[in-house]
C-alpha cells in the first residue's frame, strides 16, 4: 500500500477524493494506542478505590482486604504465578505498598501505569503525523508524570493524588481524540480500541469480584456485600450514574444489570459493544461498502444478543460463563480485525 493511500475518511462530494484504507501500520497504532490509554484509565481508578477503601473501612475482615488486593492483579490476569505469591506475602501494609508498585512503576509489567504509557506513547510517536499536536502533548506529558525525575518522590508523597492525575489526564485524551482528530478512519479506529478494551476490563472486573463472594472460604455478612458490590460500581467509574437509577441497597441483580445490560451508559458492556460495531461498520463502509467483514459479524451478533438479553438468561448461563462468552467474541472480533486491517 501507497503513500498515497492514506487517506482518512475524506467524502468524494466535498473534496472530490475517494475514500481509501489508511496504511495498516498507522490503523494498528492507532488502535493500539488507544487500548493502551483506555488500560491506563481503568488500572488508575482501581488503584484508587482500592486503596481508598481500604483505608477508609478499618474493620473490613482480613481475608476480604487481602482479596481486594488479590482482584487488582486478577483483572489484569497477573494473580498466579510466583510474582503474584511474592507480591501478596506479608502484612496488609506491605501487600498494598508492593502492589501498587508494581502496578505504577515496574518496567517488567506492560499492564503497569508506565507501561501502558509506555506503550501508548511509542504507538503515537509512529504515527506523530496522523495525530493532533493537542493529543500528543497530553500523552507525553502523562509518560513523563511517571517517568520524570520527580515521579517517585510525587507518588511516595501521595500515591492517590498521582493516580487521580493520570486518570484526569486519560480521559482528557479521549476528550481530545474526539475534539481535535477528524472523524474518519484513525479516529474510528482509535473509537474501536477503546470499546474492545473497556469491555474486556469490565468484564474482568465484574468476573473477579463475582468470584471473591463466590469463594467459600470467604464470610461476607450483609454489610460487607453492599460494599463489595459499591467498589465495583467504582471500579468501573459507575456508582454515580448507578444511583441516579437506582435507590437503596446495593441489589447484585441491578448492580449486573446496569454494567452488563445499560444501554445509555459509557462504561456499561452493551454499549461499548454498540459503540465498537458502530465504528466497525463505518470503517468497513469508508473502504468497501459492498462487504461485510467477520469482525462486523462478530460485534454484530454480540450487540444484538445484549440488546435483546436480560438478568434471567444471564443467570440461567452463570454470571461467570456469560461474562467468558462475551470476552470470548471480543478476543475473536479483535483478530478479525488484525487479520482485516493490521497485517497488510
Amino acid at each position: 500500500m501507497t503513500q498515497s493511500q492514506m487517506m482518512n475518511g475524506q467524502d468524494r462530494g466535498v473534496t472530490g477524493v475517494v475514500n481509501r484504507p489508511m496504511l495498516s501500520r498507522v490503523a494498528d497504532a492507532m488502535y493500539w494506542m488507544s487500548r493502551y490509554v483506555e488500560r491506563a484509565e481503568h488500572i488508575s481508578r482501581i488503584l484508587v478505590e482500592t486503596s481508598s477503601l481500604l483505608t477508609d473501612i478499618g474493620d473490613l475482615a482480613p481475608a476480604l482486604r487481602r482479596e481486594y488486593w488479590r482482584d487488582v492483579l486478577r483483572v489484569l490476569g497477573l494473580d498466579s504465578g510466583e510474582v503474584a505469591e511474592e507480591l501478596l506475602k506479608g502484612t496488609d501494609e506491605e501487600v498494598a505498598f508492593r502492589i501498587c508498585n508494581f502496578m505504577t512503576f515496574e518496567p517488567d509489567n506492560p499492564s503497569s501505569l508506565l507501561g501502558c504509557l509506555t506503550l501508548a506513547r511509542e504507538n503515537a510517536r509512529s504515527v506523530r503525523e496522523n495525530i493532533s499536536a493537542e493529543m500528543w502533548e497530553n500523552l507525553n506529558t502523562l509518560y513523563w508524570s511517571l517517568r520524570g525525575d520527580e515521579a517517585q518522590a510525587r507518588y511516595d508523597e501521595s500515591a492517590q493524588e498521582l493516580y487521580r492525575q493520570v486518570l484526569l489526564g486519560t480521559r482528557l485524551f479521549a476528550g481530545l481524540t474526539d475534539q481535535t482528530l477528524a472523524h474518519g478512519q484513525g479516529w474510528l479506529f482509535t473509537q474501536i480500541g477503546k470499546s474492545l478494551e473497556r469491555l474486556d476490563l469490565v468484564c474482568r472486573t465484574i468476573a473477579a469480584r463475582s468470584m471473591l463472594l463466590l469463594n467459600a472460604d470467604m464470610a461476607i455478612d450483609s454489610d460487607e456485600r453492599n460494599i463489595h458490590w459499591m467498589s465495583l460500581l467504582r471500579n468501573c467509574g459507575s456508582l454515580e450514574a448507578y444511583r441516579r437509577i437506582h435507590v437503596g441497597d446495593m441489589e447484585p441483580e441491578s448492580v449486573v444489570a446496569f454494567l452488563v445490560l445499560e444501554r445509555r451508559f459509557p462504561q456499561s458492556i452493551r454499549y461499548c459493544v454498540h459503540h465498537a460495531h458502530d465504528a466497525a461498520v463505518r470503517v468497513r463502509a469508508e473502504i468497501d461498502p459492498h462487504t461485510t467483514d467477520q469482525a462486523v459479524r462478530i460485534l454484530g451478533r454480540l450487540n444484538t444478543q445484549l440488546e435483546y438479553a436480560d438478568v434471567g438468561e444471564i443467570e440461567r448461563i452463570g454470571l461467570i460463563a456469560y461474562l467468558g462468552q462475551i470476552r470470548a467474541a471480543t478476543t475473536d472480533a479483535a483478530e478479525a480485525l488484525r487479520n482485516s486491517y493490521f497485517l497488510h
